[in-house]
């Protein structure tokens, strides 16, 4: 693998990790949120998803230029990285997994803390003030979210490898 081909799929990791990192989060807002009566606020929502969008597409799309304006290949004292001829595909896949697997094991412990806030607030809520229901309830349905896209992820992780290969 070159370094310029180890730098692209390094980018186009990070912009599916950007992806899954903003798309989870726009659902959950989406959901709790969809009475939202001022304007300006409607339209700084769609300009932030589409800026959002954006900057995905060129990171995937144009990878090359990214790499060769940061100058990423340059300064190597080798041209190829040898990784005992793995493909990229399979490296991606490990990222891949790697990714989903962050996504799961990250959120269990917030939708462990969040459970035991809402039901002690349930049981005793004379003596123990807690944040609102409502935010609660939100933060373990995104929590809930991110842990059925990490094991979509793990699931899929060769047909998703498989989009962002190139196929010549």
């Amino acid at each position: 693998m070159s370094v310029k081909d180890f730098f692209t799929a390094v980018i186009k990791i990070f912009a599916i990790y950007i992806l899954i990192e903003g798309i989870i989060p726009l659902v959950s807002s989406l959901i709790y949120y969809n009475e939202i009566r001022d304007f300006s606020f409607i339209l700084g929502f769609i300009g932030i998803i589409l800026v959002f969008i954006a900057i995905i597409y060129f990171m995937l799309s144009q990878t090359a230029k990214i790499v060769h304006f940061l100058r990423l290949d340059k300064g190597f004292e080798t041209e190829r990285f040898d990784f005992s001829n793995v493909e990229s595909n399979y490296i991606l896949e490990i990222a891949i997994t790697i990714m989903g697997f962050y996504m799961l094991f990250f959120t269990i412990p917030f939708i462990l803390m969040d459970g035991y806030t809402l039901l002690k607030g349930n049981v005793n809520s004379h003596s123990f003030n807690f944040k609102s229901p409502e935010l609660l309830y939100e933060n373990i349905l995104t929590n809930l979210l991110y842990i059925l896209v990490g094991i979509i992820i793990i699931l899929l992780r060769k047909p998703i490898a498989n989009i962002f290969t190139s196929k010549s």
